[in-house]
């Protein structure tokens, strides 16, 4: 049975991280951090000359990081003004992740970083499995994360099932904003489409009690076959 409570549309995806595409990166330190946690605990697995393709890699923040340990990183994203400031732009590709338009084991590693709250990440996974040779890593936020606001974050639970993970593990990310900074960054970093939404910006910055932990509970996974 689908998850109605994840009706999330793509193209209003796409067009909120295109209009945040100037401005996410200087935005974006919770996912920067993720970034950062996920290759210093996962980046090990690429071998130099490996083929990667960073799944969801908008403006680049895990594809500066990947780089640095391959320099065959292709990159996709439901956004080409975000990927227009990606670094590795020359090897980028519009598509969703939930239908990768790769064949079958045609990359090492699949990597993404913060994506896949906001796809079927049920779907996108599955693709990570069909595209790759060895295997796949990634970060997301999961439920308990930003408590009040009501968006529709995964549960760890049904990931780990659906991944079957070598490895992983949970982090907490806080967001360092508070007051209209803290409304700022959702508009800044493109992430404000909620379809659950419970609170208006009015009673965020009226009662910011309202929301139980300004934070991210972040799920870390690897894959390997």
């Amino acid at each position: 049975m689908a998850d109605t409570s994840r009706r999330i549309s793509p193209r209003e995806i796409g067009k909120r991280f295109s209009q945040a595409s100037r401005s996410y990166r200087e935005w974006a330190i919770p996912q920067r951090e993720a970034a950062d946690i996920l290759l210093e605990t996962f980046g090990g697995f690429v071998q130099k000359g490996e083929t990667v393709l960073d799944a969801g890699a908008g403006v680049g923040l895990l594809t500066e990081r990947l780089l640095k340990l391959s320099a065959k990183v292709f990159v996709c994203d439901l956004s080409l003004f975000s990927l227009r400031e990606n670094p590795a732009v020359r090897r980028a590709f519009t598509c969703n992740v939930e239908n990768l338009p790769l064949k079958g084991r045609s990359v090492d590693w699949v990597a993404s970083n913060f994506a896949l709250h906001w796809c079927d990440y049920k779907r996108a996974l599955g693709e990570f499995l069909r595209v790759t040779r060895r295997g796949f890593f990634f970060s997301v936020p999961v439920q308990g994360s930003l408590e009040g606001i009501g968006f529709p974050f995964p549960r760890e639970e049904e990931i780990l099932e659906k991944v079957k993970p070598q490895r992983w593990f949970v982090r907490e990310i806080e967001i360092p904003f508070r007051g209209r900074e803290f409304l700022l960054f959702f508009k800044k970093t493109g992430t404000g489409f909620n379809p659950n939404k419970t609170l208006s910006a009015f009673e965020i910055l009226k009662n910011p009690e309202a929301i139980k932990n300004y934070s991210f509970k972040v799920l870390f996974v690897l894959k390997t076959r």
